[in-house]
């Protein structure tokens, strides 16, 4: 428990250090720019399913509605 709580007071004081904030935020970024290509092929997938699940939504509800159908 000692190690555990001494552990996390040497974190929470690196945090705070703006050097090591500076290099946090340059590492995250760094991190976004490479998952931007597959978050974005992931999102228009999404965008996909979304439409075509939309579509069969609506023509289930029109097959329903329509009296020759």
């Amino acid at each position: 428990m000692l190690i555990r709580r001494l552990i996390v007071k040497v974190l929470f004081a690196a945090a705070r250090n703006p050097q090591v904030q500076r290099k946090a935020g340059e590492a995250a970024g760094k991190a976004v720019d490479k998952a931007r290509p597959g978050l974005m092929k992931a999102s228009r997938r999404a965008g996909e399913l979304t439409r075509k699940a939309g579509d069969k939504i609506g023509d289930k509800i029109k097959g329903l509605s329509d009296p020759d159908g």
